[in-house]
This record gives C-alpha cells, structure tokens and sequence, in this order.
C-alpha cells in the first residue's frame, strides 16, 4: 500500500514539473513573439518591390543518375576443364573474336581424333557396300543372283549412309567441343573483372572475365510520372559528375523505358554519352540535367522573394502603405524564378527586398519599385 502510494506521489510530482517546464517554453516563446511585433510596431520599414509578371520558362529537370557501359557480358567456357592459360587481365583491352583463355583440350582432342577415324572406318564399309550393290546389281540383271539377295545389298548401303550421317555429325559436335576450350570475346572492350586464373577448373558456364565497352557510357536514372511527359528521346542532356570534375558532357536522351516500374510509378531513362577519352567511370554517380516543356505566359517572381511560413511558401504583397502576406501555391523553381500557379494575379506589387524584417499588417515605405523581369 504504502509503495503504490509513493508511486502515485511521484507520478503527480513528474506530471506537474513536466506541466510547468512546457507553459515556461510557451510563455518564453509567446513573450519573444510579442516583443518582436512591438518593435516593429509603429516603425516604417524600407522595402523594395517588383511586380508579378508573366514570362516563358523552360524548367531545367535534374535527376540522379548511375554510370553504366553501354555494354558488358561475363565471358566463360562452354565445356567443363581446367583453365590452361589465360591472354589477358583486369583493364586491358580486347578485340571482337580475340581469344582471352584457354582450357586443358588434350581429352577434347582425342575425342575429335577417335569421332573422325569412326568416320574414316564407315566411309570405306560405305564405299566396299555401294562397290558390291553395283556389281551385285549386274548379277541381278543376269540371272546369277536371286533379288532378295540384292535388295540385303541394298539395305546394307543405307544403313551405312545412316552411319556416315551419325559419324559427320559427331565429328562435328566433338570438333565444337574442342572449339570451346578457347574463351572468345564476342565484342570489343575493356576487361572489368577477372574472376578465376590459370589452374583454376572452370565448370560451364562459370565466368571468369567480364568485359565492357566504355566507348559509350550510359547514365541511367528513374523519373516520377510528373515529369516523365516533360522528355523524349533524342533531346539532348547535360551529364555532371562532381567526382571529376565541374565541366558537365553532352548527352542524349537513347531510352525511355515505356512501362512504370510499381509501386513507385517511376520509369527508367538513360542518357548516351560519348566516352572515347575514357574519362569516364563505371559505377560514378552522376547528375543528369535535361529541358523540359516550356510553361508559355507563366507568372513568375523572384525565387528570392519567397519566404516560407508554416511549411507553406507565401511572399509579401504591397497594399496601400502595408504589405498582405499571401500564400502560394508555385510550380516550377529555378535560374533565379518561381512559377506561380495560385495565391498572385498579374501586376501585385512584390516585397523583394527588406521581407526577412516584416510580417503581415506591417507598414512598409517603397524605396524602389524594380522592373518586371529584373533580378
């Protein structure tokens, strides 16, 4: 009884400090706010204005992107065996059919040698049979050998033509085995990885070089449905790697995946870049910039206008000798401008410089009123 009593005490005790230390915050904050609309109560603040303005703006889409070669495959044996020898390692070039490896081919040669003295041996039963078939059929033709005897010749010549069919083309199979021992790149590139080495037993299928061309790059990145309609292929694109340097390297638009990967109904686009220097890298991280649609006869204000109040972006409007703090709803940010979709007509007069010192009701004296258009 006694220890739920003290429990009970303590609860209280914490409820009510824990009470007063937030009407102190509340208090301090309301005292703070106060004190700064009594200061600029009365006073004349100086501002600038500017008029809201109609104006063409092209937005400039940014997007995150990857580097990738435009194209790369993992290069392995067909036939299982030990590697012999390899041709060549990590960052060396190669050519389209150029031979990077080779496995162990000793077994795969006597099989061919055994496949082609098979064929050699049914060539001549082939060639003794179709011999007797015609001397057996001038027999026939005499009297001096009965039909069915000829009609077995026969039958012997298609069986061993079965045969020669058979042997061809295990000599052929075993012939491409023994092609398979030698590891070809089928398109000219840069070696990336080497995964296994000389003496290593390679089973089919297992990689042991991957190989990129890097003449061209891609950077490949996703974009939202919103902005998706904004590019189309062959527009031109701007790619910058920060990790190399400022100067950004032309592009072009080579891709539009045309279904949205779900849930998050976004689609893939890749942008071809030119990499015959080998600047640059696979696997940076780069920044993809292309022009969307242009926004005819948009209302714009200065960017630098806003000022953001409850997580909404409002700007100052002159009225009179005060300024109406006014909510807005914009579109497109960017080169120094914000569009303006809701919340100004045509023509309000802007506070552009001084907003940082007023608040809403505050009476303002204009220095200056700037040009439409001038930042």
């Amino acid at each position: 009884m006694k220890r739920k009593k003290v429990i009970y005490v303590t609860t209280i005790t914490i409820v009510f400090i824990l009470g007063f230390i937030g009407f102190r915050i509340f208090t301090n904050m309301n005292d703070a706010k106060n004190k700064a609309a009594a200061m600029t109560r009365g006073r004349v603040l100086t501002v600038e204005v500017m008029p809201a303005f109609n104006k063409n703006i092209i937005p400039l889409l940014t997007f995150t992107a990857s580097l990738e070669p435009v194209w790369h495959s993992d290069l392995s044996p067909k036939v299982d065996g030990r590697i012999e020898t390899l041709y060549t390692d990590e960052a060396q070039k190669v050519a389209a059919g150029q031979i990077v490896g080779k496995l162990e081919n000793m077994e795969f040669a006597a099989q061919v040698s055994q496949a082609q003295g098979t064929l050699y041996s049914v060539g001549a039963d082939l060639a003794q049979a179709k011999s007797d078939l015609a001397r057996n059929k001038m027999l026939v033709e005499q009297g001096a050998l009965s039909q069915q005897q000829y009609e077995a010749a026969m039958a012997k010549v298609a069986s061993l033509e079965g045969q020669m069919r058979a042997s061809q083309g295990n000599l052929g199979y075993q012939q491409s085995r023994l092609g398979f021992t030698d590891i070809v790149t089928p398109h000219a590139g840069t070696v990336m990885t080497r995964y296994l080495q000389a003496g290593d037993y390679a089973k089919a299928g297992t990689p042991i070089f991957t190989v990129a061309d890097t003449s061209v790059m891609l950077a490949k990145t996703t974009v939202g449905e919103g902005q998706i309609t904004q590019v189309k292929l062959g527009d031109p694109a701007q790619v910058l790697v920060e990790s190399l340097s400022d100067q950004p390297f032309n592009g072009k638009i080579t891709k539009i995946v045309p279904a949205a990967a779900v849930p998050a109904r976004t689609f893939t686009l890749e942008v071809s870049i030119d990499n015959s220097q080998d600047t640059l890298l696979s696997g940076l991280t780069a920044k993809v910039m292309a022009n969307g649609k242009e926004h005819m006869n948009a209302l714009v204000v200065p960017e630098s206008a806003l000022v953001l109040f409850e997580d909404q972006k409002t700007v100052f409007v002159l009225s009179n000798d005060q300024v109406v703090q006014r909510k807005l709803r914009v579109g497109y940010i960017g080169n120094g401008w914000a569009e303006v979709l809701s919340g100004l007509n045509p023509g309000d007069l802007i506070v552009v410089k001084g907003q940082n010192t007023i608040r809403d009701g505050s009476k303002v004296q204009v220095t200056a009123t700037r040009e439409a258009g001038q930042l």
